[in-house]
């Protein structure tokens, strides 16, 4: 039977049997592991030569000719088209022309006008009141009273002192 867990990692065979020692085990990393594995064998240097340099520019001069020859065509970077972009363009111009049957959807679903509707009670009497005036309080309104009384009394005594 195995052990029953209780805290001791304990083997069942013999680790020593199998060739695994304390000190044979391999060392923990301690960094991550390097971008470019390591070469045995460094490449050879350019040959520098009168030959090679006249190949190179006779290969330079070839692919120049090249490019600037009618048949090389230029993609345009500005005039990409993506897909998306055409998707949209055709999902608008359905959505354009596209009129829904009526008779085939339920009434609710269907859109309807708001109707206006008759103003009731005391909000119909306030829109009958509404001619761009504006309702002022019972002090309010005695203050205007008052205002008014003593702008005439001033006029009136204004013009006795004309005539005089």
């Amino acid at each position: 039977m195995a052990g029953k867990g209780r805290g001791v990692a304990a083997f069942t065979f013999n680790i020593e049997a199998l060739g695994i020692g304390r000190g044979s085990m391999p060392e923990t990393r301690v960094g991550p592991n390097p971008l470019f594995p390591q070469t045995d064998f460094k490449p050879m240097p350019l040959k520098d030569g009168e030959d090679e340099n006249y190949m190179l520019a006779l290969k330079q001069e070839m692919r120049g000719t090249m490019q600037r020859r009618p048949q090389n065509i230029k993609p345009l970077k500005n005039k990409v088209e993506r897909y998306t972009e055409r998707y949209l363009k055709k999902t608008h111009v359905e959505d354009e022309e596209w009129t829904p049957d009526w008779n085939l959807f339920p009434k609710d679903l269907m859109p309807q006008k708001k109707k206006p509707h008759p103003k009731t009670g005391i909000l119909n009497e306030l829109a009958k009141k509404d001619d761009g005036t504006v309702e002022n309080s019972d002090e309010e309104n005695e203050k205007k009273k008052n205002n008014e009384e003593e702008e005439i009394e001033e006029e009136e005594l204004e013009e006795d002192a004309e005539e005089v």
